[in-house]
């Protein structure tokens, strides 16, 4: 039961990472009309931290916590 629980945490970690690599890929406009298109600037921001820290943070917390063992 616990190899299931880790490798459910590994999975969500990694769909995390995906989703926030594309939403970090998401083109923003080469102009200088920064506060026309603002909005977009948040898929930006949330894309960094799911793919730099959320994500990781979840793989490293289903490695180390949901795959060892009871002893």
């Amino acid at each position: 039961m616990r190899l299931g629980k880790g490798l459910l945490i590994i999975g969500s970690g990694l769909l995390i990472t995906f989703i926030g690599l594309i939403l970090w890929n998401i083109p923003l406009p080469e102009e200088g009309s920064v506060s026309v298109d603002w909005g977009n600037i948040i898929y930006f921001g949330w894309g960094f931290f799911g793919c730099f820290a959320l994500g990781p943070f979840v793989i490293l917390y289903g490695i180390f916590y949901g795959l060892s063992s009871d002893s």
